[in-house]
């Protein structure tokens, strides 16, 4: 049994390494990833392999509350359309890629603790990669299209700058390699300052949001060593230092007075067609649709159905009407799924961030920098949902199931490694 588990080791860590690099460069990456990962899963499964004597029956009871929670958004689809009646296979797409998180992380548990220490270094190329990207995309920040290649340039600003933080927070446990340690964690700080640059340049200002919140996470697993109050000054510190460096900027600066010149408009006038003036009548007429529907809601396939019919009578404003979901997770959930979208959502945040929130208070560097990123990826996926439906993207899910697995594998072979260490 050893023998097939060394090949698949060696099978997915270049699977791992390739799509951390170029899964917000390339469209066929992330889903070349994920289905090369799910394949492996069931090769591994075929051959049953065991990962330190846990077989697959034990790793999905152990973590039981975590495969549920990934899967809840599908499950919530699923009891939405057996309910109602209304079957609608495409539905379920991009939500089962986190309802296999069971098995991509399963495939993930193959690559050894020192493998998961090199994939440091993908991270750091991916995000140099997407800063590149950026700049020519943006021609420098001088243009801002709505679409970069195959996702929203509002969802690649977003992973760009988590991208960035995962850089930032692996200086923790950059190797020692022949006394090139300052230069390796200048490269990740470079990577870092770049995704500021390259969300700045975006002009997302989801991504503006989701920096500080990023930053405080960053600074108390970086500043270990001190005490709580001295991390919570540090992470504040952190916070108000990007804060005012992004509000010095004339563009950040626009930007948020176009915002605050849109919400004025709209206290004024409900129907206004600005950008935030339409996001707000979303919001409204999707929690409309939800108190209509508090169950199971309308189904995601007939959102658009139904605000096309309430602009033909005259309800909503046309521009309204044209969109295609609610410009925020929450509340598209709520409206299509009802109560079982809003609670799988949740799940899909809550059980995953407590997780990694709970590995955050480990005495190793290591687990705590591990741990930061996972956070990061639930913490940043709630504020990029505040003001765009981020799970609606094939790139976002497969980012977030994937990433998930790897942080998560990474935890689990870097807490055996040190209980094989104490024994």
């Amino acid at each position: 049994m050893k023998n097939p588990i060394l090949s698949l080791r060696w099978i997915v860590f270049p699977i791992l390494f390739s799509t951390s690099v170029l899964l917000l460069i390339s469209r066929k990456a992330g889903n070349l990833g994920f289905y090369s990962l799910l394949l492996t899963a069931l090769i591994s499964l075929a051959l049953r392999s065991r990962h330190d004597g846990m077989g697959f029956k034990q790793f999905i009871c152990k973590f039981w509350k975590l495969h549920l929670a990934m899967a809840g958004m599908m499950l919530a689809i699923l009891l939405n359309q057996v309910i109602s009646q209304d079957f609608a296979p495409r539905s379920f797409d991009y939500p089962s890629r986190m309802g296999l998180f069971v098995l991509i992380a399963w495939a993930c548990l193959h690559c050894t603790a020192q493998m998961y220490r090199w994939l440091q270094w993908s991270y750091v190329i991916g995000a140099l990669a997407c800063i590149v990207k950026m700049y020519i995309i943006t021609d420098g920040g001088t243009t801002r299209g709505d679409y970069v290649d195959f996702m929203p340039i509002i969802e690649f600003a977003d992973m760009t700058l988590l991208m960035g933080f995962f850089s930032l927070v692996s200086i923790k446990y950059t190797p020692e390699a022949a006394g090139a340690r300052g230069l390796l964690n200048l490269l990740k700080i470079l990577a870092f300052i770049g995704s500021l640059y390259a969300a700045y340049i975006s002009s997302t200002r989801g991504a503006w949001l989701a920096i500080p919140f990023l930053a405080a996470v960053a600074a108390v697993t970086m500043f270990d060593g001190f005490g709580r109050k001295k991390k919570a000054l540090f992470a504040l510190l952190a916070v108000v230092v990007i804060a005012v460096l992004f509000c010095l900027s004339p563009q950040v600066q626009n930007r948020i007075q176009a915002a605050q010149q849109d919400i004025s408009t709209y206290s004024k006038d409900s129907g206004s067609d600005t950008s935030v003036g339409t996001r707000f009548g979303l919001w409204k007429t999707s929690f409309a649709l939800f108190l209509d529907h508090p169950l199971i809601g309308i189904g995601r396939e007939n959102f658009q159905p139904v605000l096309q019919a309430l602009g033909r009578e005259g309800k909503i404003s046309p521009i309204i009407a044209r969109q295609i979901h609610s410009h925020n997770e929450i509340f598209y959930n709520m409206a299509t799924l009802g109560s079982f979208g809003l609670a799988g959502l949740l799940a899909l945040y809550l059980v995953p961030g407590f997780y990694f929130a709970r590995k955050l208070r480990s005495a190793d560097k290591e687990l705590q920098a591990v741990a930061a990123m996972g956070l990061m990826v639930c913490v940043g996926f709630v504020i990029f949902g505040l003001t765009d439906v981020t799970f609606m993207w094939g790139a976002s899910d497969n980012f977030y199931v994937i990433f998930t697995a790897i942080l998560f594998s990474h935890i689990y072979r870097r807490e055996h490694e040190l209980a094989l260490r104490a024994s």
